[in-house]
């Protein structure tokens, strides 16, 4: 991953550790992420902590799910995202608009 694209996902991280702690969890992302629209979650076979720890899955290293996201694997999952996408400029766009991250803040 070219560092203006690593510099974004790191920004992205940071949005998302509320705590600063350096670990991305459930409680962290109480007012990051809204799981009002989520399927599960409207016809009630999931609470809001299940939706998050779902999502929070898709970060983590097969062999560590523990609903703690951390920095290497949230780089580590878009290091996958990365090499799908040619353009840094498309790259920019989506990480601005999935996170509202900007390369120039």
């Amino acid at each position: 991953m070219s560092e203006t694209r690593k510099k974004l996902v790191i920004k992205a991280f940071a949005k998302m550790d509320k705590s600063g702690d350096g670990v991305i969890t459930v409680d962290d992302m109480m007012g990051v992420y809204d799981p009002k629209f989520h399927p599960k979650f409207q016809n009630g076979e999931m609470t809001r902590n299940d939706v998050f720890r779902e999502y929070l899955k898709n970060f983590e290293a097969e062999n560590s799910v523990d609903g703690k996201v951390t920095l290497d694997e949230w780089l580590d999952y878009y290091s996958g995202v990365s090499i799908s996408i040619d353009d840094d400029a498309y790259f920019s766009l989506m990480m601005y608009n999935c996170w509202g991250v900007k390369a120039c803040d």
